[in-house]
């Protein structure tokens, strides 16, 4: 089962106006209590278990302007009002009936056999007689008719629902004229439907949290081209602190790709876990879908230079990094790698150069990272910067190949970061 603490509902109510979550499945209130923490002011939901509903009402009583309701949820549904004052969010949650006198996998198998269950396409058939074109509607549990991987696995045999796919594709078609549906695999597996034109980068309305894995469960690997992250590793390796001091607890890496520190996490014996975040999770400049002071590390080696806004997307790396929390940036130093020439010859996302050796740079777009890390003094304290040349030929500079893709060269800059103890967020603001 999945729940709406992979939605980041602030963004969802500032950009749509959402105010109202209409939730089939309480289970017990975790997803309502979220979905208050987020500003959100009505909370509705039915559940069909009266001792489930009682534990929800317990773990809710401190939360006002609740409606739980005790009852079928596509009757539920057919009594709302066609017409609604303002967008609400609809999550129809995975719905096993019937099991509350069993434990585990028994309490699963005896719902399959209960009537109730798995109400998901009366409750689409239902929704669409009503007015919800301006509504967004979350649909959980999408790996119980959806074949393939997600993060917490393929759905188990006895549980699936893989053959009622083409039903619930009709529905999401007919469904599909006035919202943009998007298939997600974190957790159990979501449906996202949002307004069309309506939602932003719906990237930023999937939260990003420590522990999670890759957004498609598996870690992307690219043999034979190894990247900097890759040809960085004996040098870490070498170096203590990184083990023992700057990669520890709940990671995020930015911008990793199929070169994630991810790839290496066993060699850090102390980060709990290391998330990637790249293009498919949203945009790196922002994070707008990662919560503050979240993780205990981040990571980014090789993507600054594709920020538009380097300021911005270091305010925003440390925005979610706890207090005492280490953040380590690595980009390509302007004179070893793009060697005099711009636009970069090597990579033409290049944004921009970086330099810390000199007052007057060849390159228009140069930033000088001791001025850069300046503006951070108040938030953190520079542990180390320096220029990364290990393994690079300078007797090939300037030969016209980009030396990172060799097995030995570093051609940059890196600099390590602690955030200020009293830092969990103040001057950081959170993006919009």
């Amino acid at each position: 089962m999945g729940s709406l603490h992979r939605f980041n509902l602030k963004l969802l109510k500032a950009r749509l106006g959402v105010d109202t979550i209409v939730e089939t499945g309480t289970g017990h209130g975790h997803s309502l209590a979220w979905a208050h923490q987020c500003g959100i002011t009505r909370l509705t939901s039915v559940e069909q278990d009266p001792d489930t509903l009682e534990a929800a009402r317990r773990n809710l009583k401190n939360i006002p302007h609740v409606n739980l309701t005790l009852g079928d949820t596509a009757g539920f549904l057919q009594e709302l009002p066609r017409a609604w004052d303002g967008p609400r969010l609809f999550f129809l949650d995975a719905h096993f009936a019937g099991g509350a006198d069993f434990k585990g996998q028994a309490a699963y198998m005896q719902s399959l056999k209960h009537p109730r269950s798995f109400p998901l396409l009366e409750e689409l058939a239902i929704l669409m007689g009503k007015d919800v074109g301006q509504d967004c509607i979350v649909i959980d549990d999408a790996r119980l008719y959806v074949e393939g991987s997600f993060a917490r696995g393929t759905c188990p045999d006895w549980a699936r629902q893989w053959e009622r796919r083409k039903e619930l594709d009709a529905a999401l078609a007919a469904l599909g004229n006035s919202h943009d549906i998007h298939l997600l695999r974190q957790d159990h597996g979501y449906f996202l439907l949002v307004p069309k034109g309506r939602g932003g980068d719906f990237r930023d309305l999937v939260r990003v949290v420590p522990g999670d894995p890759p957004h498609n469960g598996e870690l992307r690997i690219q043999p034979n081209v190894p990247g900097v992250t890759s040809i960085s590793m004996q040098r870490r390796l070498a170096d203590s602190r990184f083990a023992t001091r700057y990669f520890k607890g709940f990671g995020l890496d930015v911008g990793g790709g199929s070169d994630s520190l991810a790839t290496f996490a066993e060699f850090f014996p102390l980060a709990t876990a290391i998330t990637p975040y790249d293009m498919a999770n949203g945009d790196a400049q922002f994070l707008r879908n990662v919560e503050d002071a979240s993780f205990d590390f981040v990571y980014s080696s090789h993507c600054l230079e594709h920020m538009r806004d380097p300021s911005e997307a270091l305010s925003n790396w440390l925005r979610v990094l706890k207090p005492k929390g280490f953040l380590t940036v690595q980009v390509p130093d302007e004179d070893l790698y793009e060697q005099g020439h711009w636009p970069s010859r090597f990579n033409s996302d290049h944004k921009l150069t970086f330099t810390m050796r000199k007052t007057k740079s060849w390159s228009p777009v140069s930033v000088n990272v001791l001025d850069l890390l300046v503006q951070f003094s108040d938030v953190a304290s520079v542990q180390s910067v320096g220029l990364i040349d290990q393994g690079y030929r300078y007797g090939l500079a300037g030969k016209g190949f980009d030396q990172t893709r060799t097995p030995l060269a570093e051609s940059g800059i890196e600099f390590v970061l602690q955030k200020r103890p009293d830092e969990a967020g103040s001057g950081l603001k959170s993006p919009k």
